[in-house]
């Protein structure tokens, strides 16, 4: 029987297919697999997985290849089957991914295994630094270095070693470390250097990292700690102000801890102590020049020859006790000053220093011309905080508190009448240590001069000025202090303490129960002096075991002082 070209045809067609059916059946979704470049675009590869199932991968994903020009039609990859088919019927494909796991795969074999592994720094990133080894992974800050490391240039797109201290392929995180690598590294050279120094000795160093409080030198393989204090015997502000990465120093050993296994070394210790000469160079009250090394609130430092310095406290620096005349306001740093030595202090090295002393005093003057009580005119100049303050001179300022400006009206009020630039007329009521105290209240006269004959307990006059729920305010005699009666302290019986009992003008007496003429204080009682005549009224006329009563007793009293 002949055979039907087209029935034979159509057979080899069908067994075409159900291969290719067959072989698309078997890839899986997520896996790696072999496929062969069958066309290479300018900005995609077409590759075959199966069956002429093929997917568009872009050329980006080909970074792992060092040159994208080696990619050639026919070349066996490895790719990544996201999708068979898309709802567009097309297969996706992944360079990046398959290459991805191959290395993560890789990566995990080195971390199961304690492998060390190689790695670039590309950048900072929150908390540490970001590193490229194939993936991204993260270098912890406290993973960088053995020792603080402020400055990471050197480190940057530098191939290093690097051990795995974490991997969870779920989330992507990778966690390295460098500073385990140095550790081990440097393990046994470290014992061995450690043994090979001593006390005393002048060894080569380079500076590794630079800190706060000093910077760690390299001895060869052995890392210490050069402090600030150790560097030179200059004021510095920080030790990058003389000190950098990878400087070459010579250091000396000044201590070693065989227990901690840690050295310390010194510069300075190299120079000659300057202080040596201080004592047959320099004498009290010698006149110097020298440089501003460091501005603080309670004073300036003053360098008055290398690696000497003293203190000018801030009031040594000005015989003005003005507001701007704080530290900052007057000097800078590196600004020449000239000075007087005030004290040595060999055994501390310390210098004491004074500004002020190489000019006249302003205050002598001043006092010579305005003794104490002196009124003087002035001008305000400034209110702050409840004080108006003057200018007495160039140099010299004086403060009016609140309380000193009225006798009679509330001192929160009475300073809200003032302003700078007013022209006002003040008595001089202090001059304690270099300060004026002034008084607008003063200057007419102080009505508690008119109580220097009286004492406590003693009855006075007072008009009245003012009633109220607060008591009645009065004034002692026609030009005495104003004061308040509280109600209080009225009358001796409480229905009798009412202050509408009196109107203004009125005259009323009262007993001193506090006075303090100094600080200006007096209280007055009416309670107080009823009570007085109360008591001494029982004393001379009878008592409450007589059987008479007090209304009776006091009437016997009043009737007999009639007659008197």
């Amino acid at each position: 029987m002949a055979t039907n070209p087209t029935t034979e045809n159509h057979s080899n067609e069908f067994d075409t297919l159900l291969a290719q059916s067959i072989e698309k059946s078997n890839l899986k979704e997520g896996s790696i697999i072999k496929g062969i470049i069958t066309e290479i675009e300018d900005d995609a590869v077409i590759v075959d997985i199966a069956a002429k199932v093929e997917g568009r991968i872009s050329k980006r994903e080909f970074s792992f290849q060092k040159d994208n020009k080696e990619l050639a039609v026919g070349d066996e990859i490895d790719v990544y089957l996201e999708k068979i088919e898309n709802h567009n019927g097309e297969c996706i494909l992944s360079r990046s991914k398959a290459k991805s796991k191959e290395i993560w795969g890789e990566i995990e074999k080195s971390f199961e295994a304690g492998e060390l592994i190689e790695g670039v720094i590309t950048g900072k990133v929150k908390g540490g630094l970001s590193c490229e080894i194939g993936v991204t992974a993260f270098l912890p800050g406290s993973q960088i270095d053995t020792r603080p490391v402020r400055d990471i240039s050197h480190l940057l797109n530098v191939p290093q070693k690097l051990k795995i201290l974490k991997m969870d392929l779920k989330r992507n995180n990778i966690v390295v470390s460098r500073r385990a690598v140095l550790e081990e590294m440097h393990k046994e050279v470290r014992e061995e250097r450690f043994l090979q120094l001593s006390l005393g000795d002048i060894v080569d160093g380079k500076i590794k990292a630079i800190t706060d409080y000093g910077a760690f030198v390299d001895l060869g393989g052995y890392d210490s700690l050069l402090h600030s204090s150790d560097i030179t015997y200059k004021r510095i502000g920080h030790p990058s102000e003389v000190l950098k990465i990878d400087q070459q120093v010579k250091v000396k050993i000044i201590k070693v801890d065989p227990e901690k296994n840690r050295v310390s070394v010194g510069m300075k210790q190299l120079e000659e102590d300057p202080w040596l000469n201080v004592k047959s160079k320099f004498s009290v009250n010698d006149k110097v020049t020298g440089v501003v090394t460091n501005v603080t609130d309670y004073g300036i430092f003053i360098e008055i020859e290398n690696g000497v310095e003293g203190l000018c406290h801030k009031d040594m620096l000005t015989w003005s006790q003005k507001m701007n005349s704080k530290p900052g306001n007057l000097y800078a740093r590196s600004q020449t000053v000239d000075c007087q030595i005030l004290e040595i202090d060999h055994d501390k090295r310390r210098l004491s220093l004074g500004v002020k002393q190489l000019s006249p005093n302003p205050w002598n003057k001043f006092n010579e011309d305005n003794p104490l009580g002196s009124v003087v005119e002035t001008e305000i100049i400034s209110i702050k905080e409840g004080i108006v303050f003057c200018n007495l001179d160039s140099e010299i300022d004086g403060a009016i508190f609140s309380k000193d400006l009225s006798w009679e009206n509330d001192p929160r009020e009475e300073i809200k009448k003032y302003k700078v630039g007013d022209k006002i007329k003040a008595k001089i009521v202090s001059n304690d240590n270099e300060k004026v105290a002034l008084s607008i209240r003063e200057v007419d006269g102080n009505p508690y001069d008119l109580l220097n004959d009286k004492t406590k307990g003693d009855i006075v006059t007072c008009n009245v000025l003012e009633t109220g729920d607060f008591g009645v305010k009065v004034r002692i005699a026609e030009n005495g202090p104003i004061t308040t009666i509280k109600k209080n302290e009225l009358a001796l019986r409480k229905a009798d303490a009412r202050p509408e009992r009196w109107a203004k003008n009125d005259k009323l007496d009262a007993k001193i129960t506090v006075l303090d003429i100094p600080n200006y204080k007096i209280s007055l009682s009416i309670k107080a002096m009823e009570e007085a005549i109360e008591k001494e009224a029982m004393e001379k006329y009878g008592s409450k075991d007589s059987g008479a009563s007090l209304g009776a007793i006091l009437g016997k009293a009043l009737g007999r002082e009639t007659k008197d």
